[in-house]
This record gives C-alpha cells, sequence and structure tokens, in this order.
C-alpha cells in the first residue's frame, strides 16, 4: 500500500472532520473508523498470507485487494456527517445512508479505484452475500473476474469481522457505542426478537433490519459467524475468544438462560 492510499482515506477522514466542528462524539467514531481501516488492511494481508497465498503471485490483483479492504469503510466518513447534520446519532439503530454504497460511489469518481470488483466489495461489504450476487455489476463480470470478486468481497468480509471481533472484545464496543447509551433500561433488557431467532437457528447471518433490541444487536454480531470464509477467521474467532465474549455479553442483556443455552449449543455444532 503506497502514500497515495494513505493520503487519498486521510483526506476524506480531515474533510468529515472540518465538517463536524466540536463535536467530539462524531469526531470520536470518526477517529474509531480511521484506525478501523488500517487493521483491516493488516488483517486482510495476514488472511492472504495462510489462506490464499496465490494472490501473493498476482501483483495487480493483490494491490486491489489492499485497496479494497483499506477503503472498505471510506464511506463512513460522510455517512457521519450525514448524521451529524440531521442530528440522528440519539436514535437507536438510526441509519440515513448505506456507507457502504457511498464508499463505492466516492471511489468510483478515481479511476484507479473504479474497478468493479473493488466497487462490489466495498460496496456490499457490510450487506447480506446475496446482494453481492444479485448486483447487476457482478452478473456483467466475466467468470474469471466473477471468481476474483467473490476472494476480494470474502477476504474484505473477513478482514472486517475480525476487526469489529477484536474491538467488541477489547474495546466493549457494543456497550460503548453512542447508540446504547441513547437507549433505555427497558430496551436495553428487551428479548430476543422472534424474527431474530428465526433467522439465526436457520444458521443464516441476521439481517439488521429485524433488529430492535440489544439482545438482537448482540446475537446479530454472533451470528456473522455463518458467513465466515477463511480458515484464519474461523480460528481466531474461536481461539481469541471472541466468540465467548460476544456471550458473555448476551447472558448479561437475556436473562433467558435456557434459550442461551439453546444458542450457544447450536452455535458451537453448525460453527462457521
Amino acid at each position: 500500500m503506497n502514500n497515495k492510499e494513505i493520503k487519498f482515506l486521510k483526506t476524506e477522514f480531515q474533510n468529515a472532520i472540518d465538517e463536524i466542528g466540536e463535536d467530539k462524539r462524531c469526531a470520536e467514531i470518526l477517529q474509531r473508523k480511521f484506525a478501523h481501516s488500517s487493521r483491516v488492511l493488516e488483517n486482510g494481508l495476514q488472511i492472504i498470507n495462510h489462506d490464499i497465498p496465490q494472490i501473493l503471485s498476482q501483483p495487480e490483483f493483490k494491490k486491489q485487494c489492499e485497496i479494497a479492504l483499506l477503503f472498505h469503510d471510506i464511506g463512513r466518513f460522510r455517512e457521519t456527517v450525514e448524521l451529524y447534520k440531521r442530528q440522528s446519532m440519539k436514535y437507536w439503530g438510526g441509519r440515513m445512508c448505506d456507507h457502504g454504497i457511498l464508499g463505492a460511489e466516492i471511489l468510483s469518481q478515481t479511476p484507479e479505484y473504479r474497478d468493479t470488483k473493488i466497487l462490489l466489495s466495498v460496496r456490499h461489504h457490510g450487506h447480506l452475500i446475496e446482494e453481492f450476487y444479485n448486483d447487476a455489476e457482478y452478473s456483467a463480470l466475466s467468470d474469471a473476474d466473477k471468481s476474483l470478486a467473490e476472494i476480494m468481497i470474502k477476504l474484505v468480509r473477513d478482514a472486517d469481522k475480525l476487526d469489529l471481533y477484536y474491538l467488541q472484545k477489547y474495546y466493549d464496543n457494543i456497550e460503548s457505542d453512542v447508540i446504547f447509551h441513547n437507549l433505555t433500561e427497558k430496551q436495553k433488557f428487551a428479548p430476543l426478537s422472534e424474527e431474530v431467532l428465526t433467522q439465526f437457528f436457520s444458521a443464516k447471518p441476521i439481517n439488521h433490519t429485524f433488529i430492535k433490541t440489544l439482545s438482537d444487536r448482540i446475537l446479530g454480531c454472533i451470528s456473522w459467524q455463518f458467513d465466515i470464509n477463511y480458515s484464519l477467521t474461523k480460528q481466531l474467532y474461536i481461539s481469541e475468544g471472541y466468540r465467548q465474549k460476544l456471550f458473555d455479553l448476551l447472558a448479561v442483556y437475556c436473562n433467558d438462560k435456557p434459550l442461551i443455552d439453546k444458542i450457544f449449543e447450536f452455535a458451537s455444532t453448525n460453527n462457521c
């Protein structure tokens, strides 16, 4: 990764910082996302070395993968500015725009970042994987490029998850999230939603639109395990205690112990 890409990311970050002024909450979110981008790149390179070494012999594709990894959340900067302008941070689950779509739009304006595989990976890294496969731009690719696009998006999704798991374990980022502090006690300890449980016990990543309670959100993070693609991600998810951290947190906010035991058994026997 050369200085040009780092400078590009810093410019988007600084532009956002300039727009939010003295808002400390938004500034913290922007700083977190900037640091997150670098760690996701590092995670991706580790996954490449461990699971997809064939990328190392394809310098152009490796470079494209690095760009997708570093810029996967570039849309977060403008999303945060938009939320700041609309004063929407206080709303539970409130999102006015899609940072993946925003990020792809930003990159499409720069010729060297306009490769379809990169745009698809950035656009859909946070979506259900079906949206990637149903994208008309993916369908229009040659078979060879479809194969590369699948490798890239799975790489970005896994590298992203690894850092989110890391933050959840070491920085309590679910409980420290701005949205958490705006919840009432009733909302924090509300039971798991039926729609969320149905999706989880189908071994599917939970659709964001069904998340209504804090316990739903935690179970949603656990359900990411059904979308893990590479062996290093799976290995670290268990060995680093990321899954256990999420279960410990779920037990704090969900008082239905038999249900938690059932969820843990299912997660353990349908792992990744």
